[in-house]
C-alpha cells in the first residue's frame, strides 16, 4: 500500500517534469528563432512532431519491459540532456545550433514518451482503482500549475540569465529532481511488465491485446481525440480572434487565459472520488459536449461572447482530458501500460500532425468553418469508437 508520503512524491516530481514542458514551450522556440528564424521553429516542432509518432512505440516497449521507476529516471535524465543541448546550441555556428536543436526535439519527445508511460504504471501502483479518477483529476490541476510556472520560470531566466545560462539552469533542476524517485516503490512483480521479448514481438503482443479488450484500445483511442480538441484550438484560435473577431494579441492572451483558469477550477471542483466516478461514466457524452463547444465558439461575434463560451469549452476540454486520461488508468492493465501509452502518445501525434496541415491544404477555409469541420469530425470519431468497442466487446461475450 502506498503512503502518502510517496503519493506526495508522485505529485511533487510531476509537477516539476510538467514544469519542463513549460520551459520547452519557451525555451527552444526562442533560441531556435535566434539561431534560424521563423522556419527553424517550424522544423524543430515539426521534428518533435514526427518523433513522437515513429519513437513513442519503442518507448512504450522499454517501459513495459524494465523497471517503471529506473525508466522514469531515464526518460527525465533524456529530456534534461536534451535542454542541455539547447543551451549549447545558443551561441554555435549555424550549422551546429540547428543539429543540437533538431537533436534536442528528438531527445525530448523520446524522453517525455518513456517518462509518461513510466509515470502511468507508476500511478497505477500509487493508487488504488476507486481513486485513480480522482486523482487524475487533480493531477490535471497540478501538471497545468506547473506548465504555467514553466513558462513564467523560463520568461524571466530568459531576461536576467540568456538563452544558455536558461538552459543549463533548467536541465540541471530536472536531473535534481530525479532524487523524488527514490521514494517511489520499485519490484520486480509490481513495477514490471510481461514485455520480455523483442520490439516486434513485444507491440505485436500489444495489439492482441487491444483485440481481446476493445475497451482498452478505445480507452487508447478517446484519450487520443480528447487531446485532438486541445490541438484545434491552439491552431485556429489565433486566426480566428484576428478574422472573426478583429481582436489583437490581448483579446488573445485573454481567452487562453479564462480558458486555462477555468479548466484548471473545474477539474479540481470534480475531484472528489464519488464525482470523478461519476462523471468517468460519462466520458463519451462529455467528450461529445467538449467538441460541440468548438462549434459553439465558432459563432462568437463579439469578444464578450467569445470570452464567456472560450471560458465553458476551456472547462469541457480540461476535464474531458482528465477523465480520459483517468479511464485510460482504470482499464488498461499495469504489464501493457507502457506500450498503450507509447500507443496513445503515437495516435495524439498523428492527429496533431493531421489536424496542423488542414490550414495548408484548405487555405481558402475560415478558422470559424475549420472550427465547426473539426468538432464534427472529432463527434463522429468518439461516436464510431464507441459503437465499435461495444459491438466488439458484445461480439466476444458471445
Amino acid at each position: 500500500m502506498a503512503t502518502n508520503e510517496q503519493k506526495t512524491a508522485y505529485a511533487l516530481f510531476t509537477v516539476l517534469s510538467f514544469g519542463l514542458v513549460g520551459v520547452g514551450i519557451v525555451l527552444p522556440s526562442w533560441i531556435a528563432f535566434q539561431v534560424g528564424g521563423s522556419k527553424l521553429v517550424g522544423l524543430v516542432l515539426l521534428t518533435s512532431s514526427l518523433a513522437g509518432v515513429l519513437l513513442a512505440p519503442a518507448a512504450g516497449h522499454l517501459v513495459d519491459k524494465h523497471d517503471r521507476r529506473a525508466m522514469s529516471a531515464i526518460g527525465q535524465a533524456t529530456r534534461a540532456s536534451a535542454m542541455l543541448l539547447v543551451g549549447f546550441a545558443d551561441g554555435s555556428s549555424a550549422l551546429v545550433g540547428e543539429t543540437l536543436l533538431i537533436v534536442s526535439s528528438v531527445g525530448g519527445a523520446f524522453g517525455f514518451a518513456i517518462l509518461s508511460g513510466s509515470l502511468a504504471g507508476l500511478l497505477q501502483r500509487l493508487v488504488p482503482t476507486e481513486e485513480r479518477a480522482s486523482f487524475s483529476l487533480r493531477m490535471s490541476v497540478a501538471k497545468q500549475i506547473g506548465i504555467a510556472c514553466g513558462t513564467g520560470a523560463a520568461g524571466i531566466a530568459l531576461y536576467y540569465l540568456g538563452s544558455s545560462w536558461a538552459a543549463y539552469l533548467f536541465s540541471a533542476i530536472s536531473f535534481v529532481c530525479m532524487g523524488l524517485l527514490r521514494t517511489l516503490p520499485t519490484s520486480r512483480s509490481h513495477s514490471r511488465g510481461t514485455a520480455t521479448g523483442g520490439f516486434l514481438a513485444s507491440n505485436l503482443e500489444a495489439l492482441r491485446y487491444f483485440l481481446r479488450h476493445p475497451e482498452c484500445f478505445a480507452a487508447v483511442l478517446l484519450t487520443g481525440l480528447s487531446y485532438a480538441i486541445i490541438q484545434v484550438t491552439n491552431l485556429l484560435l489565433p486566426g480566428f480572434v484576428t478574422n472573426n473577431l478583429h481582436g489583437d494579441s490581448s483579446l488573445f492572451g485573454t481567452l487562453e487565459m479564462v480558458a486555462a483558469l477555468a479548466g484548471a477550477a473545474s477539474a479540481l471542483l470534480l475531484s472528489g472520488r464519488r464525482v470523478a466516478e461519476l462523471m468517468r461514466q460519462r466520458m463519451t457524452p462529455i467528450l461529445v459536449i467538449s467538441a460541440l463547444s468548438l462549434i459553439a465558439f465558432s459563432f462568437s461575434q463579439t469578444p464578450l461572447v467569445a470570452v464567456i463560451t472560450y471560458c465553458a469549452s476551456g472547462m469541457l476540454w480540461s476535464v474531458s482530458r482528465s477523465l480520459t486520461s483517468a479511464n485510460f488508468l482504470i482499464v488498461i492493465d499495469t504489464q501493457m501500460v507502457g506500450r498503450a501509452q507509447g500507443f496513445s502518445t503515437l495516435l495524439s501525434s498523428a492527429f496533431g500532425g493531421t489536424i496542423y496541415l488542414v490550414p495548408v491544404t484548405l487555405p481558402a477555409a475560415r478558422e470559424a468553418d475549420l472550427y465547426v469541420g473539426c468538432g464534427l469530425a472529432i463527434i463522429f470519431c468518439v461516436v464510431l469508437v464507441r459503437l465499435l468497442a461495444t459491438s466488439r466487446s458484445r461480439a466476444l461475450d458471445e
